[in-house]
């Protein structure tokens, strides 16, 4: 087995795949015009995105480990793809997305913005707030991640409720709706989660009639991917007042650009994509990895393989 690593951190990869797996030979590649001649002799790669081009100089290309869950730069490339196994890393964000969410949703609750500024500006002012306790949470795409953040919100004590494509129980999740039920789903939640795949299904499926369903008081929280949302739509809510606020990890461009509006509005909370990024990132790769090589080896199924018909 030949292995590919391609990747800006492809020495870390390197060591890592060497202390698991020492047997394995493995090459290492981090610029992209070098690829198409690398890629010639490999059976494997493991990277994250890359240049669709230098597939067709993947001869012996056989199956490709992603460093990432999302898989929509591989999509244009399917029917290359067919005799190739993909797989991903998902999972291995689950934990760490759903404390994000859980945490925003903390911070939009009680202002922490406002809170934080009348600290810098040693002002005291008593308020009330209401408990996350009984609010209704809406989880779109109750998948590995969305699942998880369902099941830290129940144990909040808030309704949970949940959008997917197969509209199948989950734990803590009170009432699954399917695809076409979104609006009635928006329109019952105080908090609405973002979760779901970047496929061409989901291309701005949260758009100006989307959130006018939402409630004026809601908040959106955006951990998917940026095409997902309607940005100017949101900009248009957020500025009339038809939620109340959002917590916002990706977005259409990225980085976000300077002028951006949303930069400087009081209620959203901006982090730099960052919702899925756990310490020890390529160590928790590498364990899928490895799992895999085994697995490969045995002739065994390969875990986190990639539907390409759902696009994820």
């Amino acid at each position: 087995m030949h292995v590919l690593v391609y990747h800006r951190r492809a020495a870390e990869y390197l060591r890592l795949i060497r202390e698991r797996l020492p047997d394995l030979a493995v090459i290492v590649e981090d610029r992209a015009d070098a690829l198409a001649e690398k890629i010639s002799d490999a059976e494997v790669l493991l990277g994250w995105e890359f240049p669709l081009e230098a597939l067709h100089a993947a001869r012996r290309l056989r199956w490709i480990q992603l460093t990432s869950a999302g898989v929509e730069h591989l999509l244009p490339a399917r029917e290359q793809l067919r005799h190739v196994v993909v797989t991903n890393a998902r999972g291995i964000h689950a934990a760490l997305m759903a404390d994000y969410t859980l945490g925003v949703m903390v911070l939009l609750q009680w202002n922490f913005r406002r809170l934080l500024r009348e600290q810098e500006a040693r002002q005291w002012r008593h308020r009330h707030t209401e408990p996350l306790a009984g609010k209704t949470l809406g989880v779109v795409g109750v998948g590995t991640v969305g699942a998880e953040i369902a099941r830290r919100g129940a144990s909040f004590g808030m309704i949970v409720v949940g959008l997917r494509r197969l509209p199948a129980p989950v734990e803590g999740v009170s009432r699954m709706f399917g695809p076409g039920q979104l609006l009635e789903m928006l329109s019952v939640c105080d908090f609405v989660a973002l979760v779901v795949p970047a496929t061409p299904e989901t291309q701005r499926m949260v758009g100006e009639r989307e959130l006018r369903a939402m409630k004026r008081t809601a908040y959106l929280i955006n951990i998917a991917r940026g095409s997902v949302l309607d940005e100017p739509a949101l900009v248009r809510a957020l500025r009339g007042g038809w939620i109340a606020g959002a917590a916002l990890d990706v977005f259409e461009r990225e980085p976000l650009p300077i002028d951006n509006p949303l930069w400087t509005m009081d209620n959203v909370v901006i982090t730099p994509h960052i919702a899925g990024e756990p310490t020890e990132y390529a160590r928790r790769v590498v364990d899928i990895f490895a799992e895999n090589v085994r697995r490969w080896r045995a002739g065994e199924p390969l875990q986190n393989v990639v539907d390409f018909t759902k696009g994820y």
